[in-house]
C-alpha cells in the first residue's frame, strides 16, 4: 500500500484542477455567501410591519341587537389595548346606508356592521367608497375587534369590574415534560428534542445526495484507466488494492473539501444577513434570528469530542459509498457500463435509506435499544450515528466502535475492489453477473 500518498496526491490535484468542479465550487459558495445576505435584510425591508398603526378614528357601528340594558358601549374598546386604537370615536346607526353616508363626510371614518345570530358573531370593517382610508387600515382593526371583542360581550353579563378584570386576565399555559432529567431546563430539552429532530433529516439527506453526486465521479475515475489504455501499466507498477484506495480517498477529500467550503459560505451568508438585517431594521422579530440568537445560548450541549467523532462518521461514511461505487468501475469495461454496474450502491443506499427512516432511526424519542442494531451496522450507522454522537446518546466508546466498523468494512471492500480491478483488466465483452464474479474472485489466487 505505499503508493496509496502518490495515487491520491496525483488523483486529488487532477480531480479539483478540472474546470466544472473549481466553477461548481465557487459559484456555489458565492450563492451561499450572497443569498442569505441579501433575502434576509431584503426580506426585513420589505415586509409590512404587523404593529401597523392606522389612521383610522371613527367607527360607525351598525348593531340592531342591543344589550339587555342598552346599547353596547364599543367606547370600552379604547383602553383594552394601550399600544392600539387607543382614541377611536364611536357611533351608532340605523343602517348600512346611513352608516356608510356618514363615514363619507369624514376621510377617516369606518362601518362595523355587527351580525348575530344565535350565539355566533360576524363582524363585517367596511370602507365607504369616498375615503382616504385603505384596506390595510380597515384589515388592522379587524385583527384587533377579532381579539378584543369579547369585552363588548361580557358588557351583557352585567359583571363587576373586578369580575371584568378576572375573566380578561390572561393565561399563561406552560407544558412540562416529566422525563427531563434532573437539573436540566425545559428550554434545553426544548432545544435539544428540536435538534433530535431536525438533525437525522439533515444528516440523512446531505449524506444521501454527495454519496450519489460523489460516488458516480469515484466510478467514473476508476474506469478512466480503462478507456485510456493505461490499466496495464498501471496494474505493473501499483498494487490495484493501493491505486483503488488512492483514489477512493482522493474523491471523497474532495467532496469533503467542497463540502465544507460551500457550509463556509453558507454560515457567512447567515452571519451577513443577520448583521444587515439588524441594520435594517434593529428590533427585528424574524423568526430566524430568533432561532439563531437561541441556538448560541445552547451550544454547550456539544461536545469537542462529540462533534469530530460525527464529522470523522460522515466522512468514514462518504468513503464506505465511495468504494461501493469503485467496485461499479472496477467490473465496468466502458463508461457505457456504469450505469448496469454502479447499481451496486444505488440499491445499498436507497435500502439503507429506508430501513433507517421506517425503523424509527430519525425519532428523537425512540428508545435506545430499538435503533442498536442500525449504529452497529455500517451502511445504515453512517446515517443515524452522527446525529445520536453530536447529542450524547452515543458513548465515546460507542462511537468509536461504530466508527471502526465503518472504516474496516471500506477498507475490505476497497481491497476487493482492487482484486476485481486486476481480475477484470483483460476481460472482454458485457459486464459480468454478480455470480460470475464472485466465482471468479474465488478461482483468483
Amino acid at each position: 500500500m505505499k503508493e496509496t500518498g502518490k495515487i491520491f496526491s496525483f488523483t486529488f490535484v487532477q480531480h479539483v484542477k478540472q474546470k466544472g468542479y473549481r466553477n461548481a465550487t465557487v459559484i456555489i459558495a458565492l450563492l451561499c455567501l450572497l443569498l442569505p445576505a441579501v433575502i434576509m435584510p431584503a426580506i426585513e425591508y420589505f415586509d409590512e410591519d404587523e404593529t401597523y398603526e392606522s389612521k383610522l378614528n371613527k367607527i360607525y357601528v351598525v348593531d340592531k341587537e342591543y344589550m339587555a340594558d342598552g346599547e353596547a358601549d364599543f367606547e370600552i374598546l379604547n383602553g383594552v389595548d394601550p399600544e392600539r386604537f387607543t382614541d377611536v370615536a364611536y357611533e351608532t346607526a340605523e343602517s348600512v346606508e346611513e352608516a356608510a353616508k356618514k363615514a363619507e363626510e369624514d376621510a377617516y371614518a369606518a362601518l362595523l356592521v355587527v351580525d348575530r345570530q344565535e350565539g355566533d358573531y360576524k363582524l363585517n370593517v367596511l370602507l365607504p367608497k369616498e375615503t382616504k382610508l385603505e384596506e390595510k387600515d380597515a384589515d388592522a382593526y379587524g385583527a384587533f375587534l377579532s381579539e378584543y371583542f369579547r369585552y363588548i360581550l361580557i358588557q351583557e353579563l352585567n359583571l363587576e369590574s373586578t369580575q371584568v378584570a378576572e375573566l380578561t386576565m390572561p393565561i399563561k399555559t406552560e407544558v412540562r415534560d416529566s422525563g427531563i432529567p434532573a437539573g436540566e431546563s425545559d428550554e434545553y430539552a426544548s432545544m435539544k428534542g428540536v435538534l433530535g429532530r431536525l438533525l437525522p433529516y439533515l444528516n440523512i439527506m446531505i449524506l444521501y445526495f454527495m454519496i450519489l453526486a460523489y460516488g458516480q465521479g469515484t466510478a467514473n475515475i476508476v474506469i478512466v484507466e480503462k478507456t485510456s489504455k493505461l490499466m496495464d501499466l498501471f496494474l505493473v507498477s501499483v498494487k490495484p488494492g493501493a491505486m483503488l484506495l488512492g483514489k477512493v480517498f482522493a474523491t471523497a477529500a474532495s467532496g469533503i473539501m467542497q463540502l465544507f467550503i460551500w457550509i463556509g459560505g453558507l454560515f457567512g451568508g447567515f452571519a451577513l444577513g443577520v448583521c444587515f438585517t439588524k441594520m435594517v431594521n434593529p428590533q427585528t422579530d424574524m423568526a430566524l434570528i430568533q432561532l439563531v440568537d437561541t441556538f448560541g445560548e445552547f451550544t454547550g450541549m456539544f461536545t469537542v469530542p462529540g462533534v469530530i467523532l460525527a464529522l470523522l462518521m460522515l466522512i468514514a461514511g462518504l468513503l464506505l459509498y465511495c468504494s461501493l461505487a469503485a467496485i461499479g468501475g472496477a467490473v465496468a469495461e466502458k463508461p457505457e457500463d456504469l450505469s448496469n454496474t454502479s447499481m451496486l450502491f444505488v440499491l445499498v443506499l436507497i435500502l439503507s435509506f429506508f430501513a433507517t427512516m421506517y425503523s424509527g432511526g430519525t425519532g428523537s424519542d425512540v428508545p435506545w435499544d430499538a435503533i442498536t442494531w442500525q449504529v452497529w451496522m455500517p451502511f445504515t450507522a453512517i446515517l443515524v450515528a452522527p446525529t445520536k454522537i453530536l447529542l450524547g446518546a452515543m458513548s465515546i466508546p460507542e462511537s468509536l466502535c461504530s466508527l471502526g466498523i465503518v472504516v474496516v468494512t471500506a477498507s475490505l471492500i476497497t481491497m476487493a475492489a482492487g482484486k476485481m480491478y486486476k481480475m477484470m483488466s483483460l476481460y472482454k465483452g458485457n459486464p459480468p453477473s454478480p455470480k460470475k464474479i464472485a466465482e471468479m474472485l474465488l478461482r483468483q489466487k
